[in-house]
């Protein structure tokens, strides 16, 4: 398989309208934007962008992630642990089963990897 590559922004301006968050938490509902790139040999794994707009909601993916936040400003707070600020340019790292409470304040995008764990070597 060759590789892929794609301009972020390119990316970005090519999303389709935003849909309202699964599991929103009050008024404003975030609207969320996303693309990804499915893996050819393990069925959960992905790449892509994603956008939200500000609003609280509930976290739905329980795989792992690996994320680079590229604009915004919110809160990851898990269920089980302390809150995590987030901002353009910080990178993250949400292990499997990373479950909590999005607090978007200002309309984020990153660009992101969930991985397939049951996936063998």
């Amino acid at each position: 398989m060759a590789a892929i590559k794609f301009m972020a922004r390119q990316a970005f301006d090519a999303l389709g309208e935003g849909k309202p968050v699964p599991e929103p938490l009050g008024v404003p509902v975030s609207h969320v934007r996303s693309m990804s790139q499915p893996s050819s040999s393990a069925a959960g794994t992905r790449c892509g962008v994603w956008e939200c707009t500000p609003g609280r909601w509930r976290r739905q993916i329980t795989q792992a992630e690996f994320c680079h936040f590229l604009e915004g400003d919110c809160t990851f707070e898990p269920d089980d642990g302390e809150p995590v600020v987030i901002s353009g340019g910080d990178v993250i790292y949400f292990p499997e089963n990373s479950l909590g409470v999005w607090d978007v304040r200002e309309t984020c995008r990153k660009i992101f990897i969930l991985f397939d764990e049951s996936a063998t070597a």
